[in-house]
């Protein structure tokens, strides 16, 4: 239930033109523009996330990116999205990176960063403060 409300919020975020955005605070997931994708489950963005799948459902490439550590916006996607701490994630990929079997997403040191990165690489997904998003990028979720 929770990804109906997250598309319905985002709906309404982009019909508004962000200003819902910027009201509440709230994560934006963005992609490029050139992505086909009209949204995005959070269900899949943590499948892209935590390495289970490197394709969007439209069987594209993904590449997604995580702000560092000490972002605010972090810790709210990883509680949100991911229903991880910082330190659980940590020991997941160690876990995978161990055995072989993944690398972490890349990390960027803020919200300018992981947009101008976003905006710059047609396969790439990545969250930021809404009061961030504007025409370079794609909003796929918004995370309340």
């Amino acid at each position: 239930m929770k990804s109906i409300k997250f598309s319905l919020i985002a709906v309404t975020g982009l019909l508004l033109g962000g200003i819902a955005l910027e009201a509440s605070a709230a994560l934006a997931l963005i992609a490029h523009p050139s992505n086909k994708l009209s949204g995005i489950s959070a269900e899949d963005a943590a499948h892209l996330f935590m390495g289970k799948t490197g394709e969007f459902s439209n069987g594209l490439r993904a590449n997604p990116v995580h702000q560092a550590g000490n972002a605010p916006a972090r810790a709210k996607f990883l509680k949100s999205v991911l229903k991880k701490t910082d330190d659980e994630l940590t020991a997941y990929w160690s876990k995978l990176q161990f055995s072989g079997k993944g690398q972490p997403p890349r990390e960027l040191a803020d919200d300018a960063a992981v947009k101008a990165f976003v905006a710059g690489n047609p396969d790439a997904i990545g969250y930021v403060d809404g009061k961030f998003v504007d025409g370079s990028v794609k909003v796929l979720l918004i995370i309340p």
